[in-house]
């Protein structure tokens, strides 16, 4: 199949809300982004693809057929192709169906589908599915609802409406190209929403689709992957989220496919397990991933070259490190921290931004899990990312920073005074993002709060960085919630008087002590209790 066949998608739209809340056992706010999805929902067919089908089925019967010009109105295509399609005649009727199926391909259309709609078109293309004894309609008329099932909502319900998903289920088992059209348009349906995927699980497509894998017989690399992108559907959405049963049926299968050497079905599997991962639906989901065992195989996609399989390995594993410590731990212990060195030092910045997203998430962790993201020296290259960055990933890092901030031991946030932490910290206080702001906020108050004999230090150096002068801009704030938490700020740290001048000689951020050996080194194993 052509690439440029597989890679046309439909996707109606993309939420980028970002849901947050704490973890009592630390009172750490946590992160939980409800990412936009950059999986497309729906495939189109493009005539330019339709060369190679044609000679896989047989010849094509429309190659001379005056109706196909590209002068003729749609509408007189339409009518003078209606007489034909309902004809007795097999080779009438075909070259119909391909009529048809090539205005739907070359004008791909909301509009066009309409018409073809308004015809009458679908109850007949539904029907010629069941046609057994002539395969070549039924892999046409087949075509024709894929390009149908990528249109509007509204059209793809009309498919649904007049039958399709029972005659189509029952292709999946037929020809390698009977089955991977009926696939292509049961992956299009499923995409449209929570009820048609639903639909289409409760029609019985998961024994088919899995046997598809399972099965004795060898499946093409096209055939493979249409399985792998349906998987992907029958995934999405929350609210509902798929049942808990179809999710048990598809992991095993999802933990055969994601190690394929193929980029688009590793791609489709990884964001399968993002769906099911990012927690905004049934929490019994995230459990049901992480017992079937599949968290080893999704870590490992983090060594993986390319990007497409990157972002979604890199959500996956971030949703899982905002659930529980236990959950967290367990990607831990996967190795998946071993990754983020070259992560972080990818040239594609979205691998960067989910990178930095996914450690903000641990950040936001125990003692021991925030001494592993030190041990990896992670936090020096978010630094460095913080300082090289388009805005949306500067973003991620300085939460992942500031998180490390926020939940650290008095030993662990003397690691972040030597690695120059006091900077970028009073550097976010002026961030065009509140939430960055209030993160920043919490982090140099945490930090001031437990700094103990070193508090004097501490605070000559947020001084030196311009933390005061900030603070008093601050106070000043639109949002009320930023304005109180400044004043407060500088009430309770700042305001005895110029704190440099009451303090004597100013210590430069390497030499805060605050357990840190005095060469600067950093430290080789952080305490973590």
């Amino acid at each position: 199949m052509a690439e440029s066949r597989m890679k046309q998608f439909k996707n109606k739209g993309r939420d980028d809300a970002e849901m947050r809340r704490k973890r009592t056992e630390n009172m750490v706010e946590l992160r939980k982004s409800k990412r936009s999805d950059a999986l497309a929902k729906r495939r189109q067919v493009n005539e330019d693809d339709g060369a190679v089908e044609d000679a896989a089925v047989g010849s094509d019967p429309m190659a001379a057929d005056p109706l196909a010009s590209h002068g003729t109105p749609t509408s007189s295509i339409l009518t003078a192709a209606y007489r034909d399609i309902v004809s007795d005649d097999f080779t009438v009727q075909l070259s119909a169906v391909v009529t048809i199926r090539r205005l739907l391909s070359t004008n791909n259309r909301s509009s066009t589908y309409e018409e073809v709609l308004r015809f009458g078109y679908l109850p007949i293309l539904v029907r010629l599915l069941e046609r057994s004894d002539q395969p070549m309609i039924q892999y046409e008329a087949a075509w024709c609802l894929t390009n149908i099932a990528s249109g509007t909502s509204e059209q793809t319900m009309a498919i649904v409406n007049n039958g399709a998903i029972g005659p189509l289920i029952a292709l999946i088992g037929e020809t390698p190209h009977l089955s991977t059209q009926a696939l292509w348009t049961l992956g299009n349906i499923a995409g449209d929403s929570p009820q048609l995927r639903d639909f289409v699980l409760r029609s019985g497509i998961l024994d088919p689709l899995i046997k598809c894998v399972t099965g004795t017989q060898q499946i093409s690399l096209r055939h493979l992957r249409l399985v792998s992108w349906v998987m992907s559907n029958l995934c999405r959405y929350h609210q509902p989220s798929p049942h808990v049963d179809a999710v048990l049926h598809l992991l095993p299968v999802m933990k055969i496919l994601i190690s394929h050497d193929d980029v688009e079905v590793c791609k489709d599997i990884c964001w399968s397990l993002s769906f099911l991962s990012d927690g905004l639906g049934d929490a019994t989901l995230v459990k049901v991933v992480i017992e079937s065992g599949i968290v080893r195989e999704l870590v490992q996609m983090l060594g993986r070259e390319q990007s497409a399989i990157l972002v979604p390995a890199l959500r996956a594993v971030g949703n899982l490190a905002t659930g529980t410590e236990a959950q967290t731990q367990l990607v831990l212990d996967h190795g998946a921290l071993t990754f983020f060195p070259k992560l972080l030092e990818s040239k594609e910045e979205r691998v960067k931004k989910e990178a930095c997203w996914a450690i903000s998430n641990v950040t936001a962790g125990t003692p021991q899990q925030l001494a592993a993201v030190a041990n990896t020296e992670l936090l020096p290259l978010l630094i460095q990312v913080f300082r090289n960055s388009e805005f949306v990933t500067k973003r991620e890092a300085a939460w992942a920073i500031a998180n490390f901030a926020i939940a650290g031991l008095p030993q662990q946030l003397a690691y972040v005074v030597q690695i120059q932490g006091v900077p970028l910290l009073c550097e976010l206080l002026s961030f065009r993002d509140n939430q960055v702001i209030k993160v920043a906020l919490n982090a140099i108050l945490a930090m001031l709060r437990v700094s103990g004999d070193h508090f004097e230090q501490l605070a000559i150096g947020f001084e030196e960085c311009g933390a005061c002068h900030m603070l008093e801009q601050l106070q000043m704030h639109e949002n009320s919630g930023i304005a109180d938490m400044a004043g407060a700020m500088i009430d309770e740290f700042f305001s005895g008087g110029d704190v440099v001048e009451n303090m004597g000689p100013v210590a430069g951020a390497a030499q805060f002590e605050f357990g840190v050996n005095s060469s600067g080194d950093a430290p080789i194993n952080l305490p973590t209790s």
